[in-house]
């Protein structure tokens, strides 16, 4: 019996686990998935590789499935919900589509925006509102995103080189060709868009009542200074944190544009912060993760504040 429960303990933590996974991540695995196991299909013999492959397309629908099936109940509450509510029906029917692929299709509306208005030179206008917390003067963003561009620059021969081996007629070499030059173009886009609107926004902002977060379209919300309850530097791994203060993984949120965190705010239990990550809103009490240039700065900063409101409320 005892080993029953923990059977249906495991089960319901990897059933908590899977839904709160964001779709987009696991398009993600899909993908990693696929490509990597049709690389490693490559050495196998020929008579094998049909099977394999059949195998590699089959394993990324058991994972959207598994998410299907989880997220079934909750899926039904929201659009039982949505169609009893007053509201337009364009938003009834928004409520039968996973909010995770609406949130894909805001944020690739977003990139393509910023390539558009990268190539119009147009700058991205910036609010003077508040303390400025930088979290590109140090950090790897620049130098990451102009490697990116080189390694899709030297991509080009390398997919030639792949095309040769693997296409069996001249139709399927040109077909080749189209798929590995639009996944280029297609990789450009979301490299330029992303870096418009990160290199547009820079810093954070810290005001009198609130931590103002923004990295683009992928980060955006506000944090009122009175629900975070601590502000301390990470010495360690998001995930090894976790471990040590017993906080699940998925309970928390990062927000960083590409460096690993180094600060990590503890919220109080029962607040309820909403914060837009990769263009879908979350809620919750969970930690939440920071990159910022001068992390001493900012706790210092969190602490001034927070004891400037406390005293004007004692004070009032």
């Amino acid at each position: 019996m005892m080993s029953m429960y923990r059977l249906y303990q495991r089960i319901q933590r990897y059933q908590h686990d899977l839904q709160r996974i964001p779709w987009l991540s696991l398009v993600g695995y899909g993908l990693w998935i696929v490509l990597n196991g049709m690389l490693v299909s490559l050495f196998f013999p020929a008579a094998w590789r049909g099977a394999l492959v059949r195998v590699l397309f089959t394993l990324p629908l058991i994972l959207f499935v598994a998410k299907d099936l989880v997220c079934f109940r909750v899926h039904m509450m929201r659009v039982l919900t949505a169609f009893h509510a007053e509201v337009k029906w364009s938003q009834k029917l928004y409520a039968l589509v996973p909010p995770g692929f609406l949130a894909y299709l805001r944020l690739e509306r977003a990139m393509w925006c910023g390539v558009y208005l990268w190539l119009m030179r147009r700058g991205k206008p910036n609010t003077d509102l508040g303390e400025r917390v930088h979290y590109l003067e140090k950090g790897a963003y620049e130098t990451m995103t102009y490697i990116v561009m080189i390694v899709l620059f030297f991509e080009i021969p390398f997919d030639v080189l792949i095309t040769s081996v693997i296409a069996k007629s001249p139709s399927q070499t040109s077909k080749l060709h189209w798929v590995f030059g639009l996944l280029s173009v297609y990789s450009f886009v979301w490299l330029m868009g992303d870096r418009w609107h990160v290199l547009g926004s820079r810093y954070h902002r810290l005001t009198a009542t609130h931590l103002i977060l923004t990295i683009g379209p992928r980060a955006d919300g506000m944090i009122p200074l009175e629900a975070i309850a601590n502000c301390e530097r990470l010495h360690e791994s998001r995930r090894e944190w976790c471990r040590k203060q017993g906080y699940s993984l998925y309970a928390t949120r990062q927000i960083t544009p590409f460096d690993a965190p180094n600060v990590v705010l503890t919220l109080h239990h029962g607040s309820d912060v909403q914060l837009s990550l990769l263009q879908s809103v979350s809620g919750g009490d969970g930690p939440i993760f920071l990159y910022v240039d001068r992390p001493d700065l900012l706790i210092t900063a969190l602490h001034v504040k927070k004891s400037g409101a406390l005293a004007g409320r004692c004070h009032a």
